[in-house]
């Protein structure tokens, strides 16, 4: 053999041998770092799902609480309305009423009548039609066999009941379907107006109206909607008169994929995934029956038969590998569990159960989330075996290809992470619309895909902002305007709320039925913060309003009264103290009395006493007694302040409270400004002694100055 060829072997085995070393431990490393990259990708992919289901199914929670909040507020809207038109003489001009009939006859109904394309009507043959409807005009039917001339007076009172849907209807537009009152006479109002009834159309066998009716309270269940035959989510509120009779029943639909509207699932979680609202029931109707499926996020087909009650749908999770999710559910807890359920693994994310109210659960496919795992390591075994075959005829271009490949690379990652920053910059800026386009299936792509779902839930975040502005402008309605004229007396009143809306209220309700001009005074205080207090104060005002005036001259019984509709209508989580007093100006003197609302500062002659109460807060218990009130007879100079525990409990930076000694001390400092000066003094003073700490609790006052 020639040196030559012995040189050019060893050449080629010194070459070739490290080389053929290289491609071994290259192909064990690629093996290794593929397997490394698919376990850690498969763990982010799994955090990130149970962090994205975590704050979704948080999410969906608070859609849930606000579209409650909002239908029960739109449905105490309606029933105060109608219980208000009930209680008042009948209106010696009622507005012009369109019924059924009309809206069949193209001369006699309301010129804006036109087909809603969202509103459509089942036909015989399946298809669908959509229905002429009217936007400014209700319409009303006559239940068969009850005369139009025995009813003038009711309908006299309801005339004007359109104004009302229409503009609390306007808060959610959308939202509704049809919102309308079932009187117990039989006449059926309803918005926005058709026509189209059927003869024997009694909405007072309708089980919405016979379960609200006996249950006393609000209702809500799933029904097959009269108009449309699809299914749809009714709310039903029983109305009473001043007396306690029956009146009848108002309600309003929604459409329940309304519901899942906000509802936004990623897609790469979406396909087969299942959304889901749930109530929990402590006494189940039977054996597996405690989660009760009240809706689920798939389009039902339509039916023509209205008069039969929607079957009830249930989850049976009472088999061993669901324990440990039903005790969490059981305990109100939210979570996020992986479990094999009807022979293939799953995610469940469902938010916390609080009593009865309705909360989500999202089911997710665990394959779902590993696509995106699978189709990696598929990818790099594809790579990995290329690169071995065609190694050994490529190998004078290894350095090159890998040169490229390092370049190309380079460029795929750092291309899309700039594109991130820059959509991440105009998101910072307001433009929540702001996307990007990575399309590898890589982190990169699934980051992508993530931050392309920030936006919309950015924007409904925003909105929900906007909600509760609206909600703190109509509270704040409630309030009174400014205080009233009321001879030898000066009179103010303020409230300062700690969140967008609150449970604190004051109220002057000058009393009918004496030529002696009395005025009541009220101020209470409802535990906690938020909607759900708002809610109460708002229920409490309008019951306490309906009951003054009857009861002028018993305040005692009023209380009484107050707190059992309280007790019947609001749940556990809430109590209201109040202070209710009767001020007598031709006596210089007031009568009160107290549900747990105190201490009342009385300045008398330089000095301030501090009444207490014994009397229980209203909403607890629902026969207890009060005391007969007391009385407090006024000379000149004499001030008196009824506050909620926010002014003397209001804390500094160093958690010291303010408390009574000063409010004691304040008042005596400032007892010749005016009564409206002296509550802003007050409110000041609270401002300047909390300094950078937030406020904690919602501040009311009321002060009664003699002149």
């Amino acid at each position: 053999m020639k040196f030559r060829t012995r040189l050019l072997i060893l050449l080629l085995v010194t070459a070739l041998a490290p080389l053929a070393l290289s491609f071994l431990i290259q192909r064990a490393s690629l093996l290794h770092v593929g397997t490394k990259l698919a376990n850690d990708t498969r763990t982010l992919l799994n955090d990130n799902a149970v962090n994205l289901l975590h704050a979704l199914v948080d999410d969906y929670d608070r859609i849930l609480e606000r579209d409650k909040a909002t239908a029960a507020f739109v449905l105490q809207g309606q029933a105060q309305a109608v219980t208000d038109r009930f209680a008042a003489l009948p209106p010696s001009a009622p507005k012009k009423i369109y019924f059924s009939a009309d809206y069949d006859s193209p001369a006699k109904r309301p010129d804006d009548v036109t087909a809603s394309h969202k509103l459509k009507r089942i036909t015989a043959n399946g298809g669908l039609r959509p229905i002429p409807v009217s936007f400014s005009q209700q319409v009303v039917f006559l239940v068969a066999g009850v005369q139009k001339s025995t009813l003038e007076t009711d309908l006299a009172r309801i005339s004007d009941m359109g104004d009302v849907y229409r503009e609390l209807r306007n808060i959610r537009p959308d939202f509704f379907l049809w919102q309308y009152t079932a009187l117990a006479s039989g006449i059926h109002s309803s918005f926005p107006g058709k026509g189209g009834y059927p003869a024997d159309y009694d909405p007072r066998q309708r089980h919405w109206y016979q379960r609200a009716v006996n249950e006393g309270r609000m209702i809500q269940e799933l029904v097959t909607d009269l108009s449309t035959g699809g299914l749809i989510l009714t709310l039903a509120q029983p109305l009473f008169s001043a007396d306690g009779a029956l009146l009848g029943v108002t309600a309003l639909d929604i459409d329940y994929l309304e519901l899942f509207s906000d509802w936004d699932i990623t897609p790469e979680l979406a396909d087969q995934a299942q959304s889901m609202v749930m109530v929990f029931h402590d006494h189940p109707p039977g054996p597996g029956q405690e989660f009760e499926v009240l809706l689920r996020n798939e389009q039902k087909t339509r039916s023509t038969a209205w008069k039969n009650p929607v079957e009830q749908s249930f989850l049976d999770i009472s088999t061993p590998e669901l324990k440990a999710i039903r005790d969490d559910l059981v305990n109100g807890r939210s979570g996020v569990r992986k479990i094999m359920y009807q022979g293939r693994e799953e995610l469940w994310a469902y938010g916390a159960r609080t009593l009865d109210e309705p909360f989500p659960l999202v089911i997710v496919p665990y394959e779902n989330i590993l696509a995106q795992v699978v189709s990696a390591e598929n990818y790099v075994k594809q790579q990995i075996a290329l690169g071995i075959k065609t190694a050994a005829g490529l190998t004078f271009f290894v350095v090159i290809a890998v040169v490229i490949l390092a370049l190309v690379r380079s460029r795929t990652v750092t291309r899309p992470v700039l594109e991130l920053s820059a959509a991440a910059v105009q998101m910072a800026q307001g433009d929540f619309d702001a996307k990007v386009t990575i399309r590898s299936k890589d982190e990169l792509g699934g980051l992508g895909e993530i931050f392309n779902g920030l936006g919309p839930r950015l924007k409904e975040r925003d909105a929900m902002i906007h909600s509760l502005a609206l909600a703190k402008e109509i509270q704040q309605q409630l309030l009174p305007r400014s205080a009233p004229e009321c001879s030898g007396f000066d009179l103010a009143g303020r409230s300062l709320y700690c969140d967008e809306t609150g449970g604190d209220y004051y109220d002057f309700i000058p009393l009918g039925g004496s030529d002696e001009r009395h005025l009541a005074l009220a101020v209470g205080d409802v535990s906690g913060h938020g909607i759900g207090p708002a809610l109460v104060m708002a229920a409490a005002r309008g019951i306490l309003r309906t009951l003054a005036d009857r009861f002028a001259k018993d305040p005692t019984r009023l209380l009484h009264d107050l707190n059992q509709h309280l007790c019947r209508d609001i749940t556990e989580t809430h109590f209201m103290t109040m202070f209710y007093g009767i001020l007598k100006p031709n006596r210089a003197e007031l009568s009160w009395l107290s549900a747990g609302h105190a201490p009342i500062f009385h300045l008398e002659r330089g000095e301030v006493k501090l009444y207490e109460s014994s009397g229980i807060p209203l909403g607890i218990m629902d026969d207890c007694a009060y005391e007969d009130p007391q009385t407090i007879r006024f000379s000149s100079g004499d001030l008196l302040l009824i506050a909620t525990d926010g002014v003397w409990e209001t804390e500094n930076s160093t958690g010291d409270m303010f408390g009574t000694d000063k409010v004691s001390t304040l008042l005596q400092q400032n007892a010749d400004l005016s009564a409206a000066s002296l509550s802003d003094k007050i409110i000041a003073t609270l401002v300047d002694f909390r300094g950078a700490a937030p406020q904690t609790d919602d501040i009311t006052l009321l002060v009664i100055k003699t002149r």
